[in-house]
């Protein structure tokens, strides 16, 4: 099948054209690629001792609202003041860089914090609110350990740091080798509503959805624990019922599979969006936001009680008495954090009247501006001294776009100097747009918007860039590419036809593909090596030879529906359109009619291909399942895992979740993988037909008994 193939070497072709422009518009990254490194001073947790690190980026592990993950190596450590805690040379760690990788999550977080705090995103741009997120994960690490009974609960975290090329602040945690979870065949899956999570040993003990009520039995007792220590807007990142909080508790992958419990780790505590009480973002948060104004919080992110965070420590100080230092730097950064910020659903109006409060609020919304670059270093010194100034300055940030520009040329002067070279010099001009497009193609390459080859045509030729940038630039990146590179299209079909049409010839093929699916499962962590093995030795059964060439067949009927929907489109189009308009709404109208029916033509042709193995091999039982099934759009490919459940559990689970994934990939936020929609898809359309069979066959079973009772 077609991929987008990805070349690191290219896309430092495009950076080193993104850096063309010289020192007045040096180039802007977004993201780091493998092989790349960061030198930083660091700041240790606890102890906050200094140092000069050097780290190798191994894996980008991905990125969301809060920020962008990555696996990397210790390469270089110089400690100055004494060994940080946790690091050392050659070591395997998780670098958080407090800026999303995508720029609209970076302008829908920006927006959304600043309604809710007016100023910049703390976290990226503010030392102290920095420091407060690793502190806070600190002491909770060992209030798991006291109520969880392990600090591996936690992730560790060890420094901080100030990322000049990203102008960002960043985090160094413990990379934790983990899965989200299994999905399990649970053919008594109504049973589950049962589950107490104050009284849970013994449904765990007889239930089959072991994992998933654990995790959900640990985030309960997650979010508890951060409700005692007196952190409940932390504990939104583990509230069960968001939806979207699952995937931030791993199982660590050393940890026993014979223990649903063993080895559950909570790896995020940044929060990425402010909790808003007139914009929920999830079922769970109507609830979160009653509890908030229950506080007296009109808006949520990650305010702490301090008070009440002593309190805890102090009724279990033998366990904190070498964390003090952590309690007294949160307390203080805590402060400087609260107070950089206008934040009028907790100040009010005070930064009006308050000479206490007001310059500390200019200097940390200053702090932020330094940091995004809208003001150098001398005019930071004169917003904090001038008030007319600031407050002019301030609300130029009001007015959309154009006041970002204004901002820029007020308050940086090598910003200005630049502006000002573009406006004499077409040299400047030309090389500082070329600039612009290779970080945008930079984007589009890493997203499959563009070929190398594209790329390159369009960095050559602004007049074909500028056209696409505001236009084909705005729709999903595979159609973009579809239609700019029309051999794209073609050879997407061309090697769909070929992979089917192999995958259909050729057994051994089918066979391969199937063990590389086991194997790549195995390497994620959602086999163990005991289920891997069973699942190979599966792969060579007759029946799941079966199975296999029914897949081929599916993957042969996935263009007929688009083929006929094509047709039926454009005759209905011809027949009844006036003109171009109507006939363009007709066949757009049938198109989307097709992609909604719930049987189709190429899952009748996918049934009917079922019906006829049923009747050449005059075998019911082994395909009555799947019959019922595969007449069914997007969910006739369950009909052989569902089929194959009891005889080959390892093998149809794979599959099955394999297909929740991919059906909810494509949601944002909540299609995330491991979050809470993609086992919903997996129950429903895999657990609750074979919790429904079963009750099936007891049922008859009850009947038979009853039946031969009155016989006798």
């Amino acid at each position: 099948m077609q991929k987008n193939d990805y070349s690191i070497e290219f896309v430092k072709t495009l950076e080193a054209e993104a850096a063309g422009a010289g020192e007045l518009r040096p180039f802007k990254r977004t993201r780091y690629e493998v092989g790349d490194t960061i030198e930083a001073n660091i700041t240790g947790v606890m102890p906050a001792h200094k140092a000069r690190a050097c780290f190798e980026i191994l894996k980008f592990a991905g990125g969301g609202f809060a920020g962008q993950v990555y696996q990397v190596k210790v390469t270089e450590l110089e400690c100055q003041d004494g060994p940080v805690a946790g690091l050392e040379k050659d070591g395997i760690y998780a670098v958080k860089i407090l800026i999303p990788p995508s720029g609209f999550s970076k302008l829908f977080r920006n927006f959304t914090f600043w309604l809710a705090y007016q100023g910049p995103f703390s976290a990226q741009v503010s030392p102290a609110a920095s420091r407060v997120g690793v502190l806070w994960q600190k002491l909770i690490r060992r209030g798991a350990k006291i109520r969880l009974g392990t600090e591996r609960a936690v992730a560790d975290t060890y420094a901080t740091f100030f990322l000049d090329e990203m102008s960002s602040f960043a985090e160094i945690n413990e990379w934790v080798p983990g899965r989200t979870w299994l999905y399990e065949i649970d053919d008594n899956l109504f049973e589950r509503k049962n589950f107490d999570l104050d009284y849970p040993d013994e449904f765990l003990k007889k239930t089959a959805s072991r994992e998933y009520l654990a995790k959900r039995l640990f985030m309960h007792r997650f979010v508890k624990l951060f409700h005692e220590m007196g952190a409940p807007e932390l504990a939104r990142q583990y509230e069960w019922w968001t939806s979207k909080s699952q995937p931030n508790a791993l199982k660590r992958l050393d940890a026993s599979d014979s223990d649903p419990a063993g080895g559950l780790c909570a790896i995020d505590f940044r929060a990425g969006l402010a909790l808003l009480p007139f914009v929920p973002m999830s079922p769970g948060d109507f609830k979160l936001i009653s509890d908030g104004f229950g506080r007296g919080n009109a808006v949520q992110f990650d305010r702490g009680d301090l008070d009440q965070l002593e309190n805890f420590i102090y009724q279990h100080r033998a366990e904190f008495t070498d964390l003090m230092p952590a309690l007294d730097e949160l307390k203080e950064a805590e402060k400087v954090y609260r107070a950089s910020l206008p934040d009028i659903s907790h100040h009010g109006t005070r930064v009006f009247y308050d000479d206490e409060l007001r310059p500390q609020v200019v200097n940390g919304l200053v702090e932020g501006y330094q940091c995004n670059g809208l003001v150098d270093e001398e005019f930071g010194n004169t917003l904090r001294s001038s008030g007319f100034r600031f407050a002019l300055f301030y609300l130029l940030g009001a007015i959309p776009i154009l006041g970002t520009l204004l901002r820029k040329l007020w308050g940086n002067g090598r910003y200005r100097a630049h502006i000002g070279l573009m406006l004499r010099s077409w040299t400047h001009f030309a090389a500082s747009f070329r600039s612009r497009m290779a970080e945008t193609l930079i984007k589009w390459y890493r997203t499959g918007r563009v070929s190398e080859k594209r790329a390159l045509g369009l960095l050559a030729h602004p007049w074909l860039f500028v056209p696409q940038r505001y236009t084909l630039g705005f729709i999903p990146a595979k159609w973009h590419r579809r239609i700019a590179e029309p051999i794209f299209l073609w050879e997407g079909i061309r090697d769909g036809v070929v992979y089917g049409w192999r995958f259909y010839r050729n057994p051994e093929f089918r066979e391969k593909w199937l063990t590389d699916q086991i194997t790549v499962a195995r390497d994620e962590g959602m086999l163990s090596a005991e289920e891997e093995q069973q699942a190979l030795e599966s792969a060579k059964d007759p029946f799941i030879a079966k199975y296999l060439f029914c897949v081929a067949v599916h993957i042969m009927t996935i263009p007929v529906t688009q083929i006929v929907a094509a047709i039926v489109g454009w005759w209905l189009a011809k027949e009844h359109g006036t003109d171009g308009v109507e006939s363009a709404a007709i066949f757009g109208g049938v198109m989307v009619l097709f992609q909604v029916i719930p049987i189709s033509p190429g899952s009748i042709i996918r049934g009917l291909f079922v019906v006829y193995l049923m009747i050449t091999e005059r075998n019911w039982r082994d395909y009555k399942v799947a019959c019922m099934i595969s007449f069914w759009k997007y969910i006739g490919y369950l009909g052989f895992p569902i089929q194959m459940a009891t005889q080959f559990p390892v093998l149809a689970r794979l599959t099955a979740g394999r297909w929740a994934a991919n059906m909810v990939g494509f949601i944002p936020v909540f299609g995330e993988k491991g979050a809470l929609l993609e086992h919903w898809v997996f129950d429903l359309f895999f657990n609750v037909p074979v919790s429904l069979g079963r009750r099936r066959r007891e049922k008859k079973e009850q009947a038979r008994l009853a039946a031969e009772h009155v016989q006798h």
